[in-house]
């Protein structure tokens, strides 16, 4: 099988929640102002969800005011360095009030995320959501997603969870993005039953949308199939990846399925329209293709995969490849072909079953002298199938080859294994007969000239 990989969204979650220095900020210079800072690529349409309480929200007092227009004028111009020493300034301030004391953290957690410094972003962007008077409720929520998405990217997937479920509650229709981190989240943690309904739904709204289904929200949800065992499910998902994301990965994970669900003719099919087109080219696709061609009785294309294999040098010379092919061969009636590499796996082979059947082979095609070799071979190199067999065999190439007494003792041996005893001992009789027939065909053949005279 080839399996398929997780294709994971952390690279799209650390895309969406690194907030741009150029980014232009809003400030809330006059009281009372309703403002979110940074919107996030996943939020950004949302409303806030209906308040149950009104809840006061603090402004930047003018004294900081020019400070602050400052700060976003240098994240503007991305100067990284002229920030951090305005924001510094700032937090020598000590009666910053709570909405100033938010955009400063929030600014310093930009920072920190655009340098990948986690754990600072982290503990910036906590402060922010751990305030409860003087800032809007829309900045409050959209940084406690913030907060899980940094938690994902830590990989610290429980408490991630319980940060994007407190923002979830203050969602009256939550995006596709924020579907899939739950969804992810659930994954990591092996909660498969509890990451399917996140994820699919992620994936309907995205299609709702008119949108085509990203190509890691799509690998996620077919991976969440396969570990449930859920191979029919999973598969109208990997035919979306091949028709949206066309990738040999996701052609090989439709011959996964299709094995799993015991479909080998959709899989031959498949790996043999693979193989047309010259995608198949490692050892291992090879013989996957070589195999199934076996499998549904055509050994000759079996063989063909396998020499033009040889031939460009992918499959290594090794006992199972030669082994393979040799009977790809065989099965294809291409006896005298099947020699070479049937004898090439015998010399590989430790014991002397492959032998035994080279010994065979060469029966058949009449090559007495090569069979006896083989057979002898086999013998010396043991553990047989069919010893007794095997010793039968090396006794009948020996008659043929004319050599009674030989095949006599060979017989004689094979009197010892009760499975071919009584044939050992019909051929014993059959050898001696045919020593005696000889023998009376070779004497001289007398002619009595004696004749008595007839009466008259």
């Amino acid at each position: 099988m080839t399996g398929i990989n997780t294709v994971s969204i952390t690279q799209a979650i650390r895309t969406a929640i690194k907030p741009l220095l150029i980014t232009a900020l809003v400030l809330p210079f006059s009281a009372g102002l309703e403002v979110t800072v940074f919107e996030s690529q996943v939020a950004q349409a949302q409303s806030d969800a209906p308040k149950k309480k009104t809840r006061r929200v603090e402004s930047i007092r003018a004294k900081h005011v020019k400070t602050f227009e400052k700060v976003s004028e240098l994240f503007d111009q991305e100067d990284v360095a002229g920030a951090k020493a305005q924001l510094d300034k700032l937090a020598r301030e000590t009666d910053l009030n709570n909405i100033e004391s938010a955009y400063l953290w929030n600014f310093r957690g930009s920072i920190c995320l655009n340098e990948d410094n986690l754990n600072c972003a982290l503990r910036e962007f906590k402060k922010v959501a751990n305030i409860q008077e003087g800032i809007s409720e829309g900045f409050q929520n959209q940084i406690l997603y913030q907060v899980a998405q940094v938690l994902f990217l830590q990989e610290k997937y429980r408490e991630a969870l319980q940060y994007a479920q407190r923002w979830f509650k203050t969602q009256e229709d939550p995006s596709a993005d924020a579907y899939m981190l739950i969804g992810q989240a659930h994954y990591q943690l092996k909660e498969f039953d509890k990451a399917l309904p996140n994820v699919q739904k992620g994936i309907q709204k995205y299609e709702e949308l008119g949108s085509t289904p990203k190509e890691g929200w799509l690998n996620l949800l077919s991976n969440i199939y396969r570990e449930k065992g859920q191979y029919r499910n999973m598969l109208p998902v990997v035919k979306q990846l091949v028709k949206f994301y066309p990738k040999k990965n996701y052609l090989l994970s439709l011959g996964y399925i299709f094995n799993e669900l015991e479909d080998l003719d959709s899989m031959s099919a498949l790996y043999l329209g693979m193989y047309d087109q010259g995608l198949l080219k490692s050892e291992s696709e090879l013989n996957t293709v070589a195999s199934l061609m076996m499998n549904l009785d055509n050994p000759y294309k079996a063989s063909r995969v396998m020499e033009k294999g040889f031939n460009d040098g992918v499959f290594k010379k090794t006992l199972k490849n030669y082994r393979s092919y040799s009977q790809a061969l065989y099965a294809a009636r291409e006896y005298e072909k099947a020699l070479e590499p049937l004898s090439q796996a015998a010399k590989l082979s430790k014991d002397g079953k492959l032998d035994d059947q080279l010994g065979q082979a060469y029966i058949n095609l009449n090559q007495w002298r090569n069979a006896e070799t083989a057979l002898q071979r086999a013998l010396n190199k043991g553990k047989l199938r069919d010893t007794g067999q095997t010793t039968i065999s090396l006794g009948l190439v020996q008659f043929e080859l004319n050599r009674p007494d030989a095949a006599l003792k060979t017989f004689n041996r094979a009197l010892r294994y009760e499975k071919v005893a009584q044939a050992a001992d019909n051929w014993i009789k059959y050898v001696k007969a045919e020593v005696q027939r000889e023998a009376e065909l070779k004497k001289e053949i007398v002619i009595n000239t004696d004749v008595e005279p007839l009466d008259a």
